[in-house]
């Protein structure tokens, strides 16, 4: 089920701090995993932050899923619920483990 907060930008709810988190994520995606997410462009960044959500949360590695919590516990509300209802980090309470 997709929430409307799905339907706007989500983007440029990025904390200061969830965005550094978000580029650690990025970095070691990219260097472990050669897997590449452009989430600043256009509108195609959201679906680009669904992509590496869903990536990072399936990986079996202790960096990953700290950077990925530590951007989750740094994001706003609005781009928490976004992460909730639009990947797989609302199914089974994946953070919540």
């Amino acid at each position: 089920m997709r929430s409307s907060i799905g339907r706007s930008r989500v983007l440029p709810h990025i904390t200061h701090t969830g965005e550094f988190h978000l580029e650690r994520l990025t970095n070691l995606l990219k260097g472990r995993y050669s897997k590449a997410f452009d989430t600043v462009s256009g509108d195609s960044g959201d679906e680009a932050l669904r992509d590496l959500i869903c990536y990072a949360a399936r990986i079996q590695d202790q960096d990953i899923q700290r950077e990925l919590l530590l951007f989750y516990l740094n994001c706003s509300p609005v781009i928490q619920e976004f992460l909730r209802s639009e990947t797989t980090l609302g199914e089974a309470n994946l953070l919540f483990r």
